[in-house]
């Protein structure tokens, strides 16, 4: 297991991953949906069942994406997602550590998700989300 701390320790994993994760993050950031469309496969999965928010569920294929990636940009003013850690668990899939950062409407929200990512062929093809560090790293088969 190795982890991604800080933008300068990208080597940790296998660069594809880093890049992948990096370009939804930043088109995410952007507001640029259909750039991180690109980035998933046609039979993609979001599975956000443990979330605590109004978008609690799972979308599937690139369509389901775009609808909770959109529904997420119009729900808040503002969204920024930092990657904090990326911890690589076997050739397909890596656990990522986010800072999320939400502003609208009177509210503000500054947390830290985390999500166990699979990547195939050069695309996402599942996200799973949980509420920390150690959820993730548990349903990965590890340990803190």
């Amino acid at each position: 297991m190795t982890a991604l701390a800080t933008p300068d320790a990208q080597q940790a994993i296998p660069r594809e991953k880093v890049e992948i994760v990096r370009g939804i993050i930043d088109s995410l950031n952007a507001m640029r949906i259909d750039e991180a469309l690109r980035c998933v496969a046609e039979g993609f999965e979001m599975d956000r069942s443990s979330s605590i928010g109004p978008l609690k569920g799972v979308y599937r294929g690139r369509g389901g994406a775009g609808t909770l990636w959109s529904l997420l940009l119009h729900l808040w003013t503002t969204v920024r997602w930092d990657l904090v850690e990326a911890i690589d668990i076997d050739e397909s899939r890596v656990i990522v550590v986010n800072r999320v950062q939400m502003r609208g409407r009177g509210r503000y929200v500054d947390e830290v998700e985390a999500q166990l990512l699979t990547v195939r062929d050069g695309k996402v093809e599942r996200i799973k989300s949980y509420r920390s560090r150690s959820e993730a790293l548990e349903a990965a088969g590890l340990r803190e």
